[in-house]
């Protein structure tokens, strides 16, 4: 989702009943002020579903920034028979060390 979409899905949200984590952050004032007009403007959700929505949707467009570095390796082809190659910058790098913390949390 991006976050041009949460508003939509504030004005029509749900339980998320996923598995949660529970962080402690520090934000500046003028971030907490607009976090506050956020839960007065959306009364349904709390300033932590919030706040786990707006860092949900940043993560996914950090992750769609990562740019493709061409790597050596072919992995495949398209369906014109052009060679595509392995990607050599953050992306799989991430996605690994994602899975790995994952799999922590998770025990």
């Amino acid at each position: 989702m991006k976050i041009r979409q949460l508003v939509n899905h504030w004005q029509s949200t749900g339980d998320d009943d996923s598995p949660k984590v529970n962080l402690q952050i520090e934000i500046p004032i003028h971030d907490a002020a607009r976090l506050a007009a956020l839960a007065d403007l959306f009364p349904a959700l709390k300033s932590e579903e919030i706040v786990a929505e707006l860092l949900h949707c940043a993560l996914d467009e950090v992750q769609e920034a990562f740019p493709y570095i061409k790597g050596k390796k072919q992995v495949s082809e398209d369906e014109l028979g052009n060679p595509i190659y392995e990607d050599d910058g953050y992306t799989p790098r991430f996605l690994a060390l994602v899975s790995e913390h994952l799999g922590r949390f998770k025990s």
